[in-house]
């Protein structure tokens, strides 16, 4: 009997392990249909959730932005997504790294803005951002050896891109400059108690959620299954919230629209005369390219702060008649896009575009600094020695 008994519980036992494997092979299948898929299964905003669980410096930061002692925030060396690099060894949305200086003969742009400069994740490439295809229009053009480097940052004022030209991007010694500002200055306007320091919606870094428990990180980086749950679970988190950024949804659209109408914008023209006077001092030559944003209609239609249009619109022709006079002050080239150039189905939201948007951005600026470039050439500068090797536009 007992024999009997323990051939059952051994059928039992290989049963169960039969059970088990099978189970455990399903999962393997599944897992790598997850990892296959992931982009398309998991939301953006989980993604970067994850991501930032998996990094093992995930206490100082939040998706594809890293802590800085002096510039605020910067961006994640060698961050990849969308099967590319996206920023270079120096926080550039670029795929290759720049030399301190430019070589000699090569005319170095650089373009500094908010998101809808840095353009990601709306353009999935660097080269498709609208600094990425001005690089390769301009040396089509003119024949030269141009290098645009891409120095937005997302959710930048210019209190930021002041911080960051001060501390990093002046050493770069670009020849032009291209200031496309004014969105996010005018969004600060939105909020009560305006200061123009800012200090009235931005406070700092807050201690970040995504801080990974034990074992967390190792389930995430083995398993794709783990990391798409991961990333529903934790798709509400606000990674902007991690900066210290009050989010727009704590003003009424009615007291935004009070407050775009009495706030003077102060920090927004002191903080572009000042870079403008700073690039001016330099050397280079600044460029004025003011916000450009989408349609009434499509604002008032597409993105979650459809119900602030009114107050965005007053903020937002504010901030550009204050670049418009900080230009005319010191005499600068400016590029304002015509009304309706931006085909309305190219704007993903209130401003950001897709690669079509990008691309009318800069055929647009191509055309204005084609003349700049040639009175900066004069003297030859830009031609490059002979056996200098042109620069490689197709590198992204």
């Amino acid at each position: 009997m007992s024999v009997r008994q323990d051939i059952a519980r051994g059928k039992v036992w290989v049963f169960r392990a039969i059970i088990l494997l099978v189970v455990l092979g399903f999962f393997v299948l599944f897992d790598r249909i997850a990892k296959r898929g992931y982009s398309r299964l998991a939301p953006e905003s989980g993604r970067l959730a994850v991501a930032s669980l998996l990094d093992k410096d995930a206490t100082s930061q939040t998706g594809y932005f890293i802590k800085h002692p002096y510039l605020y925030y910067a961006y994640k060396p060698h961050y990849k997504a969308f099967g590319v690099q996206q920023f270079n060894a120096q926080g550039y949305r670029s795929r290759r790294d720049y030399s301190p200086t430019p070589a000699p003969g090569v005319l170095r742009i650089l373009t500094i803005g908010g998101s809808t400069t840095v353009s990601f994740p709306y353009a999935k490439k660097p080269s498709d951002t609208w600094s990425g295809q001005l690089e390769t229009i301009l040396q089509q053009r003119t024949g030269l050896q141009v290098e645009v480097i891409n120095a937005g940052l997302h959710a930048a004022t210019t209190a930021d891109n002041l911080l960051h030209y001060m501390f990093r991007d002046r050493y770069l010694k670009s020849a032009i400059v291209v200031l496309h500002e004014g969105g996010n200055d005018g969004v600060t306007t939105l909020f009560d108690n305006y200061n123009p320091e800012y200090t009235h919606n931005t406070h700092g870094w807050r201690g970040s959620s995504l801080t990974p428990r034990p074992f967390e990180r190792q389930w995430l980086r083995k398993s794709y299954l783990v990391r798409i749950l991961y990333a529903h679970w934790l798709k509400e988190i606000s990674l902007n919230a991690t900066l210290g950024r009050d989010d727009l949804s704590s003003v009424t659209p009615a007291r935004a629209l009070e407050n775009a109408k009495t706030n003077n914008g102060e920090g927004f023209r002191r903080n572009l005369d000042l870079l403008v006077r700073t690039i001016l001092d330099d050397g280079a030559t600044p460029v004025m390219f003011p916000f450009v944003w989408a349609p009434e209609k499509v604002m008032r239609t597409r993105g979650q702060y459809r119900g602030y249009t009114d107050a965005f619109l007053t903020a937002f022709a504010k901030d550009r008649q204050t670049a418009l006079d900080v230009a005319a002050a010191h005499g600068l080239t400016t590029v304002v896009l015509p009304d309706n150039a931006i085909d309305p189905g190219d704007f993903r939201d209130f401003c950001h575009v897709n690669e079509n948007g990008e691309a009318v951005k800069a055929q647009h600026l191509a055309d204005a600094l084609i003349p700049l470039i040639a009175k900066l050439n004069a003297d030859g500068r830009f031609n490059a020695p002979s056996d200098h090797p042109a620069a490689d536009s197709t590198a992204e």
